[in-house]
């Protein structure tokens, strides 16, 4: 009764073979088998490939040279690609589900094939993500990564891998040739343009930026008109991310600091020194020449001899130029002004009443909060020795404090 249950024939050349069967049990035992065969193979494959390829990784990762291996490492590059293998098994067998006489386990067969190669693209994609996040932490502890970022290629390669996996997807689904895809996106440019226009401009806008240097992170910027006053954060494909020094966050678009004025302290920083400039305006009533009486209180009240700031043609000096040479010397001997930059106390042309006499120095103080003490301390003494010299600094007053 059982003798044409179960037949095993071989095809012509012995690479096939056909199972014929006259038993509906004996053929859901063979279909439950085949099944169970592809399950256990994937699972075995998996955990085989897994173990093996972790194994080496690892013994390769602790070598000293091998950094960019555990950075790989660290971000799971490896455990994402090992779900590869057993979908390459369910995408080898579904052929054999097809050949099945069984309707429905038949018509599995093809969409099963669709997706074991959906899955398989969706594998690629989340290694090489997880390849460019590795790729972007070893390199942030390069000594030029401050200044060089990477974070927006980074993006761009990250939006080109999704299209690409986008269309990979959509030409298995629809089993057409990538090509067939491509030749349509041309003719997508221009959407395309107006729906991503501020990635284009920035991804732009970054590469310029890089090329030439413009921003690094940690740099000091000024953007009039956006409220930017502060050190660059990060910087994206589209943003470039500044905290102010309220700490309030502020996100520029990329291009903005290239159609825009923007000014860049770094080179303030890297020369060690800042600029004083500042003007103090006098009365011009107040500027005169000294009489013996004023001359004499200078004697008592300067730590210098008024003989140091006689003219070289004998020409009589007046109260504002025996300040202003009395408080070069002074702010020059200062510790904390630079003696390689220039020193000028000049007097301006100014468009309001009275005289300017600007200040104009470098110090070797760089970072805020000790520059405006020094600078602060500076002007005071400047202010302050005015009316030993007889001088009156310009106000505008308020008619009715006006002396009749």
């Amino acid at each position: 009764m059982f003798d044409r249950s179960l037949r095993i024939e071989g095809g012509p050349d012995w690479h096939h073979f056909h199972v014929y069967t006259d038993s509906t049990w004996v053929a859901v035992l063979l279909v439950a088998a085949l099944l169970l065969a592809i399950l256990l193979a994937s699972a075995i494959c998996y955990y085989a490939t897994r173990a093996i390829m972790l194994m080496i990784v690892g013994r390769l990762a602790r070598q000293p040279r091998r950094k960019w291996l555990r950075a790989a490492e660290r971000y799971k590059v490896f455990h994402r690609l090992a779900p590869l293998v057993p979908a390459m098994i369910v995408y080898a067998a579904a052929p054999m589900l097809s050949g099945l006489t069984f309707p429905l386990i038949a018509a599995l067969g093809h969409p099963l094939a669709l997706l074991a190669a959906c899955y398989m693209v969706y594998t690629l994609l989340r290694a090489a993500l997880a390849l460019l996040d590795s790729v972007g932490e070893r390199y942030s502890h390069f000594p030029s990564a401050s200044e060089r970022p990477i974070k927006s290629f980074l993006q761009i390669a990250t939006i080109v891998l999704y299209v690409i996996a986008l269309i990979a997807a959509v030409s298995v689904l629809l089993e057409r040739s990538p090509a067939y895809f491509l030749t349509g996106v041309s003719a997508m440019t221009a959407l395309l343009i107006i729906i991503f226009r501020d990635s284009l401009l920035g991804f732009v806008a970054s590469i310029q930026l890089t090329v030439y240097d413009m921003v690094r992170v940690g740099d000091w910027i000024e953007v009039p008109g956006f409220v930017a006053d502060g050190t660059v954060i990060d910087i994206a494909l589209n943003t470039i991310k500044v905290q102010n020094f309220d700490n309030s966050i502020v996100m520029l678009p990329s291009y903005v600091l290239l159609t825009n004025s923007m000014k860049n302290w770094r080179g303030m920083v890297e020369a060690g020194n800042r600029r004083v400039r500042h003007a103090i305006h006098f009365d011009t009533d107040t500027v005169c020449f000294p009489d013996e009486a004023l001359l004499q209180r200078l004697r008592n009240d300067i730590d210098r001899p008024l003989a140091a700031f006689a003219p070289e043609d004998g020409q009589r000096r007046t109260n504002l130029g025996l300040y202003r040479l009395y408080l070069g010397a002074h702010l020059r001997d200062h510790p904390a002004v630079r003696r390689d930059r220039p020193l000028v106390i000049r007097v301006l042309q100014s468009n309001q009443p009275g005289i300017a006499l600007e200040i104009f120095l470098y110090l070797d103080e760089t970072h805020w909060e000790p520059y405006e003490r020094l600078q602060s301390d500076m002007l005071d003494h400047a202010y302050g020795l005015a009316p030993l010299f007889g001088l009156r600094c310009w106000q505008e007053r308020c008619p009715s404090a006006r002396q009749p």
